[in-house]
């Protein structure tokens, strides 16, 4: 066989073996990157819950608000006969 073409067949095959190699440890990375993420994630939220459990949650109950009595619709006064009482079929 040809020593160029041994040296390009051994080329193509280490470079292919890098590359595949390089492609494994990025996916396995990300891998463990995703499952730190989520563990992060439980933990705080574990840590929130024990917080709310705790009473360390700010009170969000809404105060009773007294509103004056308006009269807020301006059709009720502009009836001028509204106040009559008379049944004209009587």
């Amino acid at each position: 066989m040809n020593k160029k073409l041994l040296f390009g067949v051994l080329a193509v095959v280490i470079l292919a073996l890098v590359g595949g190699g390089y492609y494994y440890w990025k996916i396995k990375m990300q891998k463990s990157a995703t499952q730190k993420a989520a563990e992060d994630i439980q933990k705080t939220m574990a840590n929130i819950s024990a917080d709310i459990g705790n009473n360390v949650s700010p009170d969000v109950t809404t105060p009773a608000v007294n509103l004056p009595n308006t009269d807020a619709n301006p059709y009720n006064k502009t009836n001028p006969f509204s106040s009559l009482k008379i049944n004209p079929f009587k």
